[in-house]
């Protein structure tokens, strides 16, 4: 009962997400192009959030971490309670900026591969020239003004993952949730729903795809995703 709780939860939140995420895309009239960086800023967002919110919870339970670790392993015991919890925390800043760095650098990749296979205006940040010579953090900021409403709507889908999953784990749960999946899966496939959308809907295929890709990013995600505990 309480599993099917849970995803019952889950699918109402994802649903919320991609309701609202779905009527602002029709009425902004996103572009496919759009939408792909719009799903790569939302995922991006989602992935640094599961690292400062686990972070955050990691250094509020550190006492109880301690007294984990040290009944786990008896030669802790040794180690005065102020070193051992500063020490702690040191680790647990310097592991959450190892991980922020390898989602900054992985998403990097991800956004080259866009800038060649869903190039949009500005070319100068979007472009396959303009990507790889711009600095990181530029381009998201563009985004961010333009599809901020793709990341609220998949941080409030998750909001049940961020209070629930287990803070030590939290921080790398994207690999596990299927964020970075999904981004490729839908590079992948957009080719192919938009030849299908377009030889039955003709010149309305982009927001029949948009919505079908927007399903996707929404409800697709491997079985493990809600084993998070």
């Amino acid at each position: 009962m309480r599993r099917s709780s849970k995803i019952a939860n889950i699918s109402s939140a994802s649903l919320a997400g991609f309701g609202f995420n779905t009527v602002y895309a029709i009425i902004d009239k996103w572009s496919l192009q759009e939408f792909c960086w719009s799903a790569w800023l939302a995922a991006l967002f989602f992935s640094w959030s599961c690292v400062v919110v686990g972070l955050v919870r990691v250094i509020l339970n550190i006492r109880h971490l301690k007294q984990e670790l040290k009944s786990k392993f008896s030669f802790l015991e040794k180690i005065s309670d102020p070193v051992f919890v500063i020490v702690l925390f040191l680790a647990a800043i310097i592991t959450a900026w190892i991980i922020y760095n390898l989602y900054c650098y992985l998403f990097g990749f991800y956004g080259l591969f866009l800038s060649v296979f869903a190039k949009m205006q500005p070319y100068s940040l979007f472009g396959p020239d303009g990507f790889i010579n711009s600095d990181f953090f530029t381009p998201v900021t563009y985004l961010l003004v333009r599809f901020w409403p793709m990341i609220v709507g998949v941080l409030v889908s998750n909001l049940d993952i961020f209070s629930k999953a287990a803070p030590r784990r939290l921080m790398l749960l994207p690999f596990q949730s299927g964020e970075i999946v999904r981004i490729h899966v839908m590079i992948v496939i957009m080719p192919f729903l938009c030849l299908l959308a377009w030889a039955i809907f003709r010149q309305g295929y982009q927001p029949i795809t948009i919505i079908a890709l927007m399903g996707i990013f929404y409800f697709f995600a491997p079985p493990n995703r809600l084993r998070y505990n």
